[in-house]
Parts: C-alpha cells; structure tokens; sequence
C-alpha cells in the first residue's frame, strides 16, 4: 500500500501522506515516496510546475513515527537515528532548493518533524482548526529536519527560540499572525486553497519563480553587497530569456501573459 497519494492536474502536483492510521507520522518508507514523487515531477513531461504538499484525514503529519525508533539501547536508537537522517536530510534539503515552487496545505496537526516538513515549503495555508507544536524537547529529542534554521528564518529568533523550549501549540490564528502561514481557511477548503495557489505559480515564469526563490534563500546570509551582485546575476539571466518579452507585451495589450516555458 501506498504511504503518499502523487497526482497531477493542471501543472499542479499534489503529494498526500496517507498513514491515517498514525496520523500520517513519517518514516523511512514516507520519505522513500516522497523522494520518488519528486523524482518524478522533475521530469519535463510530468507536466508539473508547483508542488502541494498535505496529508490525508485530519491530519497533516503528526512527526517521526516513533514506532520505528529502538529504545532498547544507546546504540540502537543511534542506528535508528542514521538511517532515519539519511534519507530525512536529502528530502528537506531537495524540497528547499526543489526547481518548482512549494505550497504546504496543513490541514491538521502539524507535530515535530511534521512541522519541520511544513517548513521546507515556500508558502503555508494552514485550516482553521490545524495547528503546529515542535514537540521535540517534550520528547527528549533536539528539534531537527531543519526546524531550528527555518523558523527562526521564519518567524525571528525570539519567538522561535521560545517556541523550540516551550514546545507549545501555534494555532492557526497565531501562526497567521507571527507570519508562519500565509493565509488560515476553512479546514474542508485548505487543499483547495494551497492548489489554487500552486495552479497560480505553475502559470507563471517557472524560470524567474525559480531565481525568486534562490535569491530569498540566501538573503540572510549575503552582505547587501553581495546580493545585489546576485540579484544583477539572476535579472541579467531572466533577460536573456522570453518571459520578460511576453509578461511585458502582455502588459501594454491589457491581457494575462502566457508563460509557456517549462
């Protein structure tokens, strides 16, 4: 049985976790098919240009399934925890710097490494009733799947400390209202919404969203010096190709571009 739904519509490809049973909690076998998915849209005639990612049920991922970590001994949870980075790693890292622009859809809990997944995306619509809780220092564990670099990214170093230590809920109202989520909706209509969204970059200049995002990535980390020689770079690459001739020509005929490259 399949762990994750993979579907495709409209340039839209949208992945669910499907472990209902465990609250859609990961492990090696999720990852695996997430790994799989991208692979997959990262071929040109997936016809894919913007990702979803949820979970099915009423949950969007409640963390590590635990189940699959051996307490029996030092040694044993550190294999455990090897294999589980191994593949948990390369994902988040895949997902961050992926070709296409991705949109989480929490229409749930959103629980450790959960909430981790969460933020390997660029936007998050999140249900009314969902919520996020970094669990990990209530369970013993330092938070990794790297929450402690995007949330504080995210949200300032502040609340994100605070939240890390205290290991308390974030509503939705809350996550809103912090800049976590982009928009809060109805829980029956947060699929949808984060679709709409992704059908709205999947139209776009796939080339230019890409640098966007490149460009967002390392503006922590640059000197203004520095991006703005990368911000030149990436506008001088964005010159070269058609987009930029067809959003403006679509500009001055009063019409919707079409952009067309994959």
């Amino acid at each position: 049985m399949s762990t994750v739904e993979f579907t495709i519509d409209d340039g839209v490809a949208t992945l669910r976790i499907t472990r209902e049973a465990v609250g859609n909690a990961i492990d090696i076998t999720v990852i695996r098919a997430l790994h799989a998915a991208l692979d997959q849209i990262q071929k040109n005639e997936s016809g894919a240009r913007a990702i979803v990612v949820t979970g099915s049920g009423a949950v969007f991922c409640s963390g590590l399934d635990l189940h699959s970590v051996d307490l029996t001994s030092a040694h044993a949870r550190q294999k455990a925890h090897f294999e589980m980075r191994r593949f948990m790693d390369p994902l988040i890292l895949r997902l961050s710097a992926f070709r296409y622009p991705i949109i989480a859809a929490v229409n749930g809990a959103a629980v450790g490494a959960g909430m981790s997944l969460a933020l390997a995306s660029d936007i998050i619509v999140v249900g009314e009733s969902a919520y996020f809780n970094p669990s990990f220092a209530h369970l013993g564990f330092v938070p990794d799947a790297g929450i402690t670099f995007h949330l504080a990214r995210c949200i300032g170093a502040s609340r994100s400390l605070s939240s890390l230590l205290l290991a308390e809920k974030i509503d939705a109202r809350t996550a809103l209202a912090w800049g976590l989520a982009y928009a809060v909706t109805a829980d029956a209509d947060v699929v949808a919404r984060a679709q709409g969204i992704a059908r709205t970059l999947a139209h776009g200049p796939t080339a230019v969203i890409g640098q966007i995002r490149a460009l967002h990535a390392v503006t922590f980390d640059n000197t203004l010096e520095q991006q703005l020689k990368a911000e030149r770079s990436a506008q001088e690459a964005s010159i070269e190709a058609d987009a930029c001739v067809e959003g403006v020509r679509a500009f001055f005929e009063k019409r919707a571009p079409n952009f067309s490259e994959p």
